[in-house]
């Protein structure tokens, strides 16, 4: 028997935070594809909608296309954009007799009229599509997942890593799920809770051993016994200020085999594991601690490969503006040669520099154009414009890999023996092909500095010969108290004392 299932997706991850507002040129510059075009781009990539085509071929599906949408994580999306993007799923399903429903979400996202837009579309497609018909999400690990959403799905799965580069397989495995579903082979439904904690589980990091390794083993554990479907742990979204911002524990169960009580308690006791390991987070250098750590790495003459420096604060990844000079000063100031710098998002003297034209010199000031508040300030440096770009690439993975990119227009700007990619979109550097768009090959650097938190590990760890985190108090700090949070549920870690919370929780009976 062949089901029709609908795919669409609205994937953005929303820094609360951010001036600034995330609006359809934000999806069009990451993609915004419609009916068979999601297809043409999507097929044999590492992607959620790579693996819901995937699921098409094995299971026979007639898939329904609607929507495609991501952008870079920013911040709200503006109402006129969600409408948009609600008329073009609702348009492409006019007439379907569904089987299925298959999303992609990232599960921190928000609009300007709900702090949950993955509620909010939810109750939208129940309204088209009834509240029987199956439908299964696929979840970044970094989700704020609200208990509330167990009405209105019957499948959830999440990432197992960060760097995520399991999309598609996470869709596989949501997808043999809905399969199953459709068939009747089983009942499914989710049980989601939330310990009082507004960041943890090592911030979802499974690149070595640690907190979050440790809560998959016993999720997977809990997903061998009878009636387990699916557990996913979330490691929550700090920079969102939300009332349920924070880690989660996600059961996704057979409501034949397993009552609802039951998978409450499993989740429930996730939660409580989550707690247990509250205080288990990496830690950045200090912008302060660089140059010593710079020529410490130095002088240990080290393997071949270049330092990778991560600008942890200004990662465009959590909806920082992508522009702070805080790093770029320091290494200015060390007398750093040899250095490869990205991406730094200042569209105004990209567009000084192209008008400039290829080797041109010019002083520009440079960085901090959105809140000069926040990173250091914009800075004035004399350079040498090296190389002009489109900022098209296509991702070499291995995450995205295989799907298109861009950062606008863009330059490598090379001052002091710093090759600098300025860009004119904020783009998260994950990927080598991004340095290639201005013509930097990483692997030729000493020192290569990318904006980024984690995920950068997948494409550069291979070639780095030491890996630095620093944090130099941008949008996206790791220091909670940087931040004034006024919407989430209270009391919370690490807000509040442990006391406190034990105490409130005693008293409601519930980690939730």
């Amino acid at each position: 028997m062949s089901f029709k299932v609908a795919v669409l997706e609205f994937n953005q991850e929303t820094n609360t935070f951010s001036k600034l507002k995330t609006g359809f040129k934000d999806f069009e510059m990451c993609h915004y594809f419609k009916g068979a075009a999601i297809e043409d781009n999507c097929r044999g990539t590492n992607s959620e909608i790579g693996g819901f085509i995937d699921c098409c071929d094995r299971y026979g599906w007639q898939p329904v296309y609607t929507v495609a949408a991501r952008a870079e994580p920013g911040g709200r999306i503006d109402e006129a954009t969600r409408l948009r993007f609600v008329e073009d799923v609702t348009s492409a399903l006019v007439g379907e007799k569904l089987d299925g429903v298959f999303i992609v979400f990232h599960g921190a996202m928000c609009t300007e009229t709900s702090d949950d837009a993955q509620i909010q579309l939810l109750q939208v497609l129940r309204g088209i599509v009834g509240p029987d018909l199956p439908i299964a999400a696929t979840f970044d690990l970094h989700a704020n997942s609200a208990p509330d959403m167990a009405d209105l799905l019957d499948i959830a799965v999440s990432f197992r890593t960060y760097p995520h580069v399991d999309m598609a397989e996470c869709a596989m495995k949501a997808g043999a799920l809905l399969e199953a579903a459709m068939r009747k082979e089983i009942a499914p439904a989710i049980a989601i809770r939330q310990p009082p904690m507004i960041n943890g589980c090592n911030d979802g990091r499974t690149t070595h051993a640690c907190a979050m390794t440790e809560l998959l083993d016993i999720a997977d554990a809990i997903a061998r016994e009878d009636g387990i479907l699916a557990t996913s742990i979330n490691a929550g979204f700090y920079d969102a200020d939300i009332h349920n911002t924070g880690p989660s524990a996600v059961i996704c169960y057979d409501k034949a085999r397993l009552a609802d009580t039951e998978a409450i308690a499993h989740a429930e006791r996730l939660c409580d594991e989550i707690w247990q390991r509250r205080e288990h987070q990496d830690e950045q250098l200090p912008l302060t601690a660089l140059p010593g750590a710079i020529a410490k790495h130095l002088a240990a003459k080290p393997k071949p490969g270049p330092l990778v420096i991560a600008d942890f604060s200004d990662n465009p990844g959590c909806g920082a503006y992508s522009d702070s000079t805080c790093l770029l000063t320091g290494l200015l100031q060390a007398g750093v040669t040899n250095a490869a710098f990205g991406a730094l998002c200042d569209p105004a003297v990209v567009a000084e520099l192209i008008e400039a034209g290829l080797g041109a010199e010019r002083e520009v000031t440079l960085g901090c154009k959105i809140d000069p508040a926040v990173g250091g300030g914009p800075i004035r440096v004399k350079g040498t414009v090296q190389a002009i770009s489109d900022g098209r690439i296509i991702f070499e993975g291995p995450m995205f890999q295989g799907l298109p990119a861009s950062l606008g227009p863009s330059v490598r700007f090379r001052v002091s023996g710093i090759d600098i990619l300025i860009s004119s979109e904020r783009q998260q550097l994950l990927d080598q092909n991004l340095f290639r768009a201005v013509g930097i090959e990483p692997a030729n650097y000493d020192i290569v500095v990318v904006k980024s938190q984690q995920h950068f590990r997948a494409a550069f760890g291979p070639i780095a010969s030491e890996i630095i985190e620093v944090d130099a108090d941008g949008l996206s700090t790791a220091n909670i108290g940087a931040r004034t949070y006024r919407r989430v549920r209270r009391p919370i870690y690490p807000l509040d004392r442990a006391e406190e919370i034990v105490a409130a929780v005693v008293r409601q009976g519930a980690l939730v």
